[in-house]
C-alpha cells in the first residue's frame, strides 16, 4: 500500500465518493438519452443510423457509470480496508498466489451454474490460524436463437453472489458436516437431513454428515444457540461446512462482495461501520468453531 492509500482522510474519501456519485449520475443520464434516441430511431422510419447513435450513447453512459463506481470503490477500499484488515489479521497477503479457499470443494451446495468466479482474495493469520476471504459469483449461461436472423446468442445471468471465508482451525475436527439454509420446497417435501434436538436449528438449516451421531455430539446445544444467534444477525443466507482436516468454510449469500460500496449511497462512517461489522461477523463464526 502506498502513502496515498494509507493517508487518504475521511474528507478526501468523502469528496471521492461524491465524485463517484456525480459520475454515476452522468452515466445514467447518458443511458437514458441513448435509449430515447434509439426509440426515436425505431419509430421514425425506422432509421438505422439514429438507432446506432442511440446505442453508442447508451454504451458510453454505461461505461462511464461503471468506471465511476469502480474508481469510487477502489478509493474506499484503499482508505478503509488495509487498516481494518491489519487490526484482525497478521501476515496479510492481498491477491495471494496460493489459496486455501476452494468453493467447488467446500461441500457447501452451490446453485446450478456454468461459471464460478472469485475476486478480492485476502489471506492472513487470524489468531494464528491461516484464513482467507474472497467474493464468489456464480453465473449461468444459456443459448437462444433469434427468430429474425436465425443466429444463436449466449445469455449470461448471475445466479449467486456472496462472501466466503475459509479458515484452517488449529486441530483436526472429530467429524465433517455441512449445514445450509432450508428452502421453501424443503418445508413442503421430505428432504434427507439430520434432525437435531433444536427445533429452531431444524427450521433454519439442512444438516448433512457421514457420521450423524458425531455431528450431533459436536453441534452441542450451546454451539447451536451461538450459531443461531449469529445467523439471526447475518446479512444474507448462511452456509457452513467443517472438514475433518480442520478446514472451515463459511459462506453468506449476501448479493454483494466484501468491501463493496453497493449503490454508493453510504457515507464514509456508514461504509466503515458496515465493513467492520461484516468482517467481525465472519471472525465471530470462526470463534464458535475454534472454541
Amino acid at each position: 500500500m502506498d502513502n496515498e492509500r494509507k493517508n487518504l482522510t475521511d474528507e478526501e474519501l468523502k469528496a471521492e465518493l461524491n465524485k463517484g456519485k456525480t459520475g454515476k449520475l452522468g452515466g445514467s443520464l447518458l443511458i437514458i438519452v441513448g435509449i430515447i434516441v434509439t426509440i426515436i430511431g425505431l419509430v421514425s422510419g425506422p432509421s438505422i443510423v439514429v438507432c446506432i447513435i442511440g446505442v453508442i450513447i447508451a454504451a458510453i453512459g454505461s461505461s462511464a457509470k461503471g468506471k465511476a463506481k469502480d474508481e469510487a470503490g477502489k478509493k474506499a477500499f484503499d482508505a478503509i480496508v488495509p487498516e481494518l484488515i491489519a487490526r484482525n489479521f497478521e501476515a496479510v497477503e492481498y491477491s495471494p498466489r496460493e489459496h486455501i479457499l476452494d468453493a467447488e470443494s467446500s461441500n457447501i451446495p452451490l446453485t446450478n451454474h456454468s461459471r464460478l468466479s472469485r475476486s478480492g482474495s485476502i489471506r492472513g493469520k487470524y489468531r494464528g490460524l491461516d484464513a482467507e476471504l474472497c467474493n464468489i459469483v456464480l453465473t449461468d449461461e444459456s443459448q437462444y436463437q433469434d427468430e429474425n436472423n436465425g443466429q444463436w446468442y449466449t445469455n449470461e445471468q448471475e445466479v449467486y453472489s456472496g462472501q466466503w471465508m475459509a479458515c484452517k482451525l488449529g486441530d483436526a475436527a472429530p467429524v465433517s458436516f455441512t449445514f445450509w439454509p432450508r428452502g421453501k420446497l424443503d418445508k413442503l417435501i421430505s428432504y434427507p437431513t439430520i434432525k437435531t434436538d433444536n427445533a429452531d436449528f431444524n427450521k433454519r438449516f439442512n444438516l448433512s454428515s457421514a457420521n450423524e451421531a458425531e455431528a450431533l455430539r459436536y453441534l452441542s446445544p450451546g454451539r447451536m444457540q451461538r450459531i443461531l444467534a449469529l445467523a439471526g444477525s447475518a446479512f444474507g443466507e448462511v452456509s457452513v461446512s467443517l472438514h475433518e482436516d480442520g478446514l472451515l468454510y463459511i459462506a453468506v449469500k449476501s448479493g454483494h462482495g466484501f468491501f463493496d460500496i453497493g449503490k454508493g449511497r453510504e457515507n464514509v462512517d456508514a461504509l466503515r461501520t458496515r465493513y467492520t461489522g461484516e468482517l467481525k461477523w465472519f471472525t465471530d463464526m470462526i470463534d464458535i468453531f475454534n472454541s
